[in-house]
């Protein structure tokens, strides 16, 4: 029996002291409650922007390696298209005389 006294002692000062809250308390942890839960809310909101700015970052990377592939085939096209044999062999086509002295490449920076 005694035991069973503690317990109900103990249970009954528990709701005293839960009920004696004062309001400023009560709105101390209200704050945390809510400052918790906007906080989950945020977070993971900002998680998920930081996926997708993620996945834009992975496609204008993709972007950029297609237009860098683009720009060395034209590169090397280029350098098909301006050989001295290609260039000579035009000349000769459109009836232009071809004189070795004057032919020189001219290189893009």
């Amino acid at each position: 029996m005694p035991r069973d006294r503690r317990n109900q002692a103990v249970a009954a000062a528990l709701s005293k002291r839960i009920r004696l809250l004062t309001r400023l308390e009560k709105a101390f942890y209200g704050a945390i409650i809510v400052t918790a839960i906007t906080m989950a809310v945020s977070l993971v909101y900002l998680q998920s922007r930081n996926q997708e700015v993620k996945q834009q970052i992975t496609d204008l990377t993709s972007q950029i390696n297609e237009a860098e592939t683009e720009l060395n085939n034209a590169k090397q096209e280029v350098n098909e298209l301006s050989r001295a044999d290609r260039v000579k062999q035009i000349a000769g086509e459109a009836g232009l005389s071809i004189q070795n002295d004057n032919i020189q490449k001219v290189d893009d920076q």
